[in-house]
């Protein structure tokens, strides 16, 4: 992966980038641990606070998109990313754990990677990598306060409603894409700048590969819930000395 930009300043994995990946990660750690462990009777307040960032964020980003070139399909939210901000605060505000199940997978396994490879082609401070960072880096913060602080986790059956929920998406999101020409998801064409599709071949045959590594991260994910409910069977089975 090149770490030039393209037809503009931005440069993957450059000063800019990792320093707004290390404030991502710094307050997706900080903030939730502080609220748990140091005001707790916050955590709802703290959380609708989020929430409304969220929305105000990618409001703003829709008002700049309408701005620019009118209301176009585009603006319709059926990148995953997109999804992610309005599930994300209404996890935040409803504490829905149907609702967490969902947005704990497309983050952790999808917007981490556009936070990685952005799909940008303007550097800090253009008002592009500030909201893009900005939304993206919300629902990181967002995911990890509701998983810390409201205590919310997949379950078991969680493997079957995420996949086949965001299967789904992706059919609309075709459909739609062959109806307006937009590229939703990234399912028409790979990104302009570097990103794991790169590795994956022409149009459509990247999409294989992209089943497959969203299956097998969908399950890296579940594990450390899986190995801790399996800890403390076992621990629940043990018989009780006298």
């Amino acid at each position: 992966m090149s770490t030039t930009a393209i037809n503009s300043g931005f440069a993957l994995f450059g000063e800019s980038h990792l320093a707004t990946l290390g404030l991502i990660l710094a307050m997706s750690l900080l903030l939730p641990v502080a609220v748990r462990g140091l005001a707790p009777h916050l955590a709802r307040p703290i959380g609708i606070l989020l929430a409304l960032l969220l929305v105000a964020q990618e409001l703003v980003q829709l008002a700049l998109m309408l701005q620019r070139d009118g209301p176009t399909p585009e603006m319709l939210p059926l990148h995953l990313c997109a999804l992610a901000v309005w599930l994300t605060a209404w996890v935040l505000i409803t504490a829905s754990p149907r609702a967490f199940e969902l947005v704990y997978f497309w983050a952790l396994a999808g917007t981490t990677q556009a936070l990685a490879t952005p799909d940008l082609v303007q550097d800090f401070p253009s008002a592009r990598f500030i909201l893009f960072f900005l939304g993206h880096g919300l629902v990181m913060v967002g995911v990890l306060y509701a998983l810390i602080v409201y205590r919310l986790r997949p379950v078991p059956a969680s493997l079957i409603r995420a996949p086949l929920i965001t299967v789904a998406v992706a059919v609309v999101a075709l459909a739609v894409n062959a109806s307006t020409g937009t590229n939703f998801m990234y399912l028409m064409e790979k990104p302009a700048g570097a990103s794991l599709m790169d590795w994956f071949g022409p149009w459509p045959w990247y999409w294989l590969p992209l089943l497959a590594i969203a299956g097998l991260s969908f399950l890296v994910l579940y594990a450390p819930f899986f190995i801790a409910d399996r800890l403390n069977a076992r621990k629940q089975q043990r018989p009780v000395e006298s």
